[in-house]
């Protein structure tokens, strides 16, 4: 209806708004029972720094992953990274080329043999500007 009350006529057109939907309504067919998949699917292979290219830009995945191809699901504003049927990661989408993202947890058990290697990290850095990692994760609880 429209707002006075009448059926909705577009411009000089024969018919209202109604009687053109009633025509078409049985020609619909019905949605799909099973949801429609929105992402770009790509099968990156994971690099010795435990990280993946996907266009043009950078993301980690756990280390237990070197050398192998995962899954990955490109959305609008996240990436979700599979390895068989289980999710491994998820990022924030990057959108300026050449970026990357990194996540600490996906570096702990390089760094658990390599603690030195802590301070320099740049999932560290990364960690450390989002605000996830602040002195009281640390060992002891003193910065590192």
């Amino acid at each position: 209806m429209g707002p006075r009350g009448r059926p909705r006529r577009i411009r000089s057109r024969p018919r209202t708004i109604g009687e053109y939907f009633a025509a078409e309504q049985p020609l619909l067919v019905p949605l799909p029972e099973e949801p429609f998949e929105t992402g770009r699917l790509s099968t990156p292979r994971v690099d010795r720094y435990s990280q993946i290219c996907v266009r043009m830009n950078r993301y980690s995945v756990p280390v237990r992953l070197i050398g192998r191809t995962v899954r990955v699901m490109l959305h609008a504003s996240e990436l979700v990274v599979y390895d068989g049927r289980e999710e491994v990661a998820r990022h924030e989408r990057l959108i300026a080329r050449g970026a990357t993202r990194l996540e600490l947890d996906h570096y702990l058990k390089a760094l658990i043999r390599k603690p030195g290697a802590l301070p320099g990290a740049t999932a560290l850095d990364q960690a450390r500007a989002a605000g996830r990692f602040t002195p009281i994760h640390a060992p002891g609880g003193k910065p590192l």
